[in-house]
């Protein structure tokens, strides 16, 4: 069993963290009778995949939905519907990894010109290749809804 502080410091996220997803019903460590909290290493998990989902992108209602799925993974019902929550986070990120690589492409081709002192020469290019940039992301959100 863990104290919060060593869970916390251990994992180096902050103490705000857990009182955060504690308070949106995700429960995490158990109360002691003196109101202390106190971690397990199914905790530690469960906060590991708390911090992977929030850094890919998933909701607290889709992380909530998804966590309730690997409880009672045998209904036909929770198969169906977490294969299209996850299905559907696999979509957005690889978009979201489409759109980082033509940043990072951008970023490539900018570092000899700003080094160069050449950025007003290029501007117009680098103001067409951010403006394709925000199009597709645009895009990309519009047919997200």
């Amino acid at each position: 069993m863990y104290k919060m502080k060593d869970v916390t410091s251990e994992m180096t996220i902050p103490l705000s963290t857990i009182r955060y997803y504690e308070r949106q019903g995700i429960v995490i460590g158990k109360r002691q009778e003196n109101g202390y909290r106190i971690f397990d290493e199914a905790d530690k998990i469960l906060l590991e995949y708390l911090i992977v989902m929030k850094h890919v992108g998933f909701s607290v209602e889709e992380m909530k939905e998804l966590l309730n799925f690997l409880k009672f993974p045998e209904n036909d019902e929770c198969s169906e519907r977490s294969e299209q929550l996850l299905s559907k986070k696999e979509a957005e990120i690889k978009q979201k990894i489409k759109h980082e690589k033509m940043v990072l492409t951008l970023i490539k081709e900018l570092k000899p010109k700003i080094i160069a002192k050449e950025y007003e020469q290029y501007e117009p290019e680098i103001n067409k290749k951010i403006s394709d940039i925000y199009q597709e992301i645009k895009q990309s959100k519009l047919g997200e809804k």
